[in-house]
């Protein structure tokens, strides 16, 4: 994640507990288009459903590195105001969820209350495509800066999603078309806080499991307390692993929409946050996610003209709903328990490119 700036300020991260051992993968080198690394992109998609995105020592990586950490400031400014301050912007889901979330607004896995809040900004807000809405005055007054991060971040995961269309056998574009900057989405920007744990405390979920229901996500955090469940593992505790956050590095974790266009080829992880594991927990733990949503006029059909993307089976259903109407409907059997969040993708292939 960003600079030394906010990884000096935490302890080091714990070397006592189980990590999980994924990629870390050069942005450099996929900007360059060099093929073993975007064929290491494509196994850890397939594989895990995210790697660590290495941003360091390259112009376009620092400059991303920096405006992240631009909005971790913006971050602490706006969700250390007053609480009655906050819930002038209180997000109402399930029909808006921009603005801000409160502690305890969601059950975890564990049957207790979250205790992570959390302020979401709308691309489409900041970036001009919709009439702008009212935000706290602190993030009014960086709008210049939020746009910069969302025009970095894009530019970041587009050329993620040109790599893929290449290892995935698409015309090059093709699924960085699904989701442009410019035009209305549900893409967002969730800035997340939560708070030093007691020490009984230590193993509480902060947000449960779950996968993410976009295209891809790129996540910065110095403070750990994020794991994930691998492939194929029971969900009980003594499975899930730790992900380390590395300096200079984003994670990066493919959503439900990219498996369901793929054909089930790339994989969502499920991942959820638990407190920061040692001297960490007494740290206060803030992170980004950059939530990138496919243009509201997608469809959620399957991709074609791909040797690599499977054709439908015989009796399988072709999604045929927008894409909103598709998140919309998952998230609902969710919250109503009739769908549980799990691991989803990492199809296996009769031939795989090397």
């Amino acid at each position: 994640m960003p600079t030394h700036r906010y990884f000096d300020q935490v302890p080091e991260f714990s070397s006592s507990v189980p990590v999980a051992d994924i990629p870390i993968i050069s942005f450099e080198k996929l900007q360059a288009n060099v093929d073993h690394e975007s064929q290491a992109l494509f196994e850890a998609c397939r594989e895990y459903g995210l790697f660590l995105l290495d941003l360091r020592g390259f112009h376009e990586g620092e400059a991303l590195l920096n405006a992240a950490e631009t909005m971790f400031d913006i971050n602490t400014m706006v969700l250390t105001l007053d609480k009655e301050v906050l819930n002038n912007y209180a997000y109402k889901p399930p029909k808006d969820l921009l603005g801000y979330k409160s502690s305890g607004k969601l059950k975890t896995d564990d049957g207790k209350l979250d205790a992570m809040e959390m302020y979401t900004i709308g691309q489409d807000d900041i970036m001009g495509t919709v009439p702008p809405r009212q935000n706290p005055e602190p993030l009014e007054a960086r709008r210049k800066d939020c746009q910069l991060f969302f025009r970095r971040a894009h530019q970041a995961v587009s050329v993620i999603l040109t790599r893929l269309d290449k290892e995935l056998g698409l015309a090059s574009g093709t699924l960085a078309a699904l989701c442009p900057l410019e035009k209305p989405s549900g893409t967002s920007l969730r800035m997340l806080l939560s708070h030093p744990q007691r020490a009984e405390d230590y193993h509480h979920i902060t947000l449960g499991g779950h996968t993410d229901i976009g295209i891809i996500t790129m996540l910065f955090n110095v403070v750990g307390g994020l794991q994930m469940l691998p492939a194929n593992a029971e969900n009980v505790n003594s499975n899930w692993q730790y992900i380390r956050p590395e300096l200079g590095c984003a994670l990066i974790n493919m959503g439900d929409t990219i498996v369901e266009w793929t054909g089930g080829v790339l994989r969502s992880p499920l991942h959820r946050v638990l407190a920061a594991p040692g001297e960490q927990a007494n740290a206060t733990r803030q992170s980004l996610a950059y939530l990138i949503r496919p243009d509201r006029d997608g469809w959620m059909s399957r991709l074609r003209g791909s040797d690599v993307i499977p054709p439908l089976a015989e009796g399988e259903e072709e999604e045929t709903c927008k894409v909103d109407e598709w998140a919309a409907g998952r998230a609902k059997q969710i919250m109503e328990g009739k769908l549980k969040p799990r691991t989803t993708g990492g199809r296996r292939l009769k031939t795989i490119k090397i």
